[in-house]
């Protein structure tokens, strides 16, 4: 008679059986089809289901392996009232004369062996395969951030600066394959491997003006605008607003050019490495790209500035700043505005009028009309280079600056030498230390500045002589500057070239 615990256990394992009915007797014997039978009856042995019987050669012992031979199930019958005699070695033999030889489960044997019969328990279990993972794609980019506006360290947000645009610079890291793993293979019951599927590569998106660097980077081709669509990753090389810049678009910063449909609203600012075409106005807004043509014309409303590494083109300037690195080209009229030109600023449109302000060329500037009858102040300045004019200034007054402020520290120091340097407190002596570090530095700085200065006066005087070019009149009260020369027109003078010769600037017919 079995024990409480023998029970338990029976009654544990009997969940493993898919075959119900009579425990098998101890003896088989085989009918016509080649089925096992049990002794004393006709019909076959009960089979679990998916798995084959397979002969081990002792009567009280089956051993069934599943037909993908994931699993071994054993099973031990007993004749009615004779007690079988099962040992782990004739379980382990039973399993080894079926062919079972891996994933044996030592502990599974130790009970049944306790127990002694068993309707079905797992004696070995196959090593499962691990298939290999599927590969990645690691963006390098925030894409996140696009069209959030700026978190200012206030707290308060920055509705100019919206990021609607992600900038890329040529040779950004864009997105990276991390490749897929082959798997780790497994073993079957019987010994033999279960092959692992090998995870499936990603592909990279390719998409527009990217480049595959060692098939697994996708790398910027060209400095521009990242663009996601259909699952690919391009770049593009311009922007395109249908409508104006303004609180719908916020500020634009772009490595690349860009084409706006509308204007340019006051307070907002397009900043481009390539080139800006507005066609509408620049109205109070900051635009600097390399090239800038408005179809229109610049409002300056005394706040904007406009800056072109080359060339600007617009049809009218009025109330502004304009920079051009190399030329300035205004079809109608220049309005009580600072227009500045490396080279040259040509006025030779339908009216072609400079009136008020300031207009200063490296080389010459060509206008139909100077000035009014009114004799509103009227500046025309060339043969000076306007950036390194205003470079030339700027650096002397950083020289005067430096020198005020080495009296100063040179002052200072000498008063804390006299109270001593050791009686003075920590942080008293931490002041002193910069104080003394600044001023040893100082001298180095103001050499460079110095050794600046110079080359910028040297050039601006090395440059040759340049024109002014009035196509029709010039009014009095209008003030030309050639080089170091000047003078201011007294009367109207029509089509004329003024140019520097000695110490006076002289003027002949131009037509």
């Amino acid at each position: 008679m079995e024990s409480a615990e023998q029970a338990v256990i029976r009654d544990q394992y009997e969940l493993f059986t898919d075959a119900p009915g009579e425990q098998a007797q101890n003896e088989e014997v085989s009918n016509s089809g080649g089925d096992p039978l049990i002794a004393g009856k006709s019909e076959p042995v009960p089979k679990m289901a998916g798995f084959d019987t397979v002969t081990t050669g002792t009567s009280n012992i089956q051993v069934f392996v599943r037909r993908d031979r994931k699993e071994a199930m054993i099973e031990v019958s007993a004749q009615e009232g004779v007690a079988p005699e099962v040992t782990i070695e004739l379980l382990l033999e039973s399993l080894k004369t079926a062919g079972v030889v891996f994933g044996i489960d030592a502990e599974a044997l130790e009970i049944l062996a306790k127990v002694q019969t068993l309707k079905s328990i797992c004696g070995a279990r196959a090593l499962q395969p691990v298939d290999g993972d599927n590969g990645l794609l690691k963006y390098h980019i925030d894409i996140e951030s696009q069209g959030k506006p700026t978190l200012l360290e206030d707290g308060r947000v920055d509705y100019k600066n919206l990021n609607n645009f992600i900038n890329i610079e040529a040779g950004q890291l864009l997105v990276e394959k991390i490749s897929s793993t082959p798997g780790t293979p497994g073993k079957d019951v019987l010994g033999l491997l279960i092959l692992a599927n090998s995870g499936q590569e990603a592909q990279l998106p390719v998409g527009k003006n990217v480049t595959v660097v060692d098939n697994c980077q996708l790398v910027a081709a060209i400095p521009g605008q990242l663009h996601i669509a259909h699952g690919r990753v391009s770049i593009l090389p311009t922007i395109i607003i249908e409508g104006d810049v303004d609180y719908s678009t916020g500020n634009i910063d772009f490595q690349g050019s860009v084409i706006i449909h509308g204007s340019v609203q006051s307070g907002f600012s397009v900043k481009a490495s390539g080139n800006v075409e507005v066609r509408g106005n620049i109205c109070g807004g900051v635009v600097e790209a390399n090239n800038i043509t408005v179809r229109n014309g610049i409002q300056g409303m005394n706040r904007g500035d406009v800056k072109a590494n080359n060339r600007l083109v617009a049809k009218f300037i009025e109330n502004a700043t304009v920079y051009a690195g190399i030329e300035a080209v205004v079809s109608d009229v220049v309005l009580h505005s600072k227009v500045f030109a490396g080279v040259r600023i040509i006025l030779e449109g339908q009216r072609g009028l400079a009136l008020g302000g300031r207009l200063s060329a490296g080389q010459e500037i060509r206008v139909r009309t100077a000035g009014n009858e009114a004799q509103v102040p009227t500046n025309l300045e060339v043969a000076v280079d306007p950036f390194l004019k205003d470079e030339y200034f700027m650096l002397r007054d950083e020289l005067a600056k430096a020198e005020v402020r080495a009296e100063e520290l040179k002052r200072s120091l000498a008063y804390r030498r006299l109270q001593g340097v050791e009686n003075l407190s920590t942080v008293k002596r931490e002041y002193y230390e910069k104080m003394e570090e600044e001023f040893n530095t100082l001298p180095d700085s103001m050499e460079d500045l110095q050794l600046r200065i110079e080359d910028v006066r040297r050039f601006l005087y090395s440059l040759e002589p340049g024109c002014v070019y009035v196509a029709k009149t010039m009014h009095a009260g209008v003030r030309v500057a050639i080089g170091p020369l000047s003078r201011t027109i007294d009367g109207p003078l029509q089509y004329l070239k003024l140019y520097g010769e000695g110490r006076e600037i002289r003027f002949t017919s131009y037509r």
